[in-house]
């Protein structure tokens, strides 16, 4: 499957253990594919910064690197707009278009409440895995 995974995908994988890190791990075992934009590598570097979490610069950086280097990264020019009720979350539909994505992936009820655009499934995910398992066993 090709994905999208919105950012706080990434800082839970990070941070934490569950269904973020089984995501991750199919695409390190490179069942799906990862697309990414600089945008969304923006945000989860800003988002890492923030204070509460007390994540040093380096240690940042290292993950960013990582992050590309299972990625592939598209080029977004903002001609999307006005789709999400954050509008910050528009990048993350360009991405998913551009890419020809099946899946944003995401804990956003800003990208939720769409549930689709154009072809792009928008999913929690808990029911990304619960797609995949169940075409698994099909």
């Amino acid at each position: 499957m090709k994905l999208v995974l919105d950012t706080n995908i990434f800082i839970s994988t990070f941070y934490w253990d569950g269904n973020s890190e089984k995501i991750i791990n199919r695409i390190i075992e490179g069942v799906d594919e990862l697309f990414i934009s600089d945008q969304i590598i923006t945000e989860i570097s800003n988002v890492m910064a923030r204070p509460k979490f007390k994540t040093k610069h380096e240690t940042i950086t290292g993950y960013i690197k990582a992050i590309e280097k299972s990625s592939k990264k598209i080029f977004i020019d903002g001609k999307i707009k006005g789709i999400c009720r954050d509008k910050d979350d528009d990048d993350k539909l360009e991405c998913a278009i551009l890419s020809n994505a099946d899946f944003i992936i995401t804990g956003d009820d800003d990208l939720l409440v769409l549930e689709n655009y154009e072809t792009v499934k928008i999913v929690t995910q808990k029911e990304y895995l619960d797609i995949i398992n169940g075409a698994n066993t099909a």
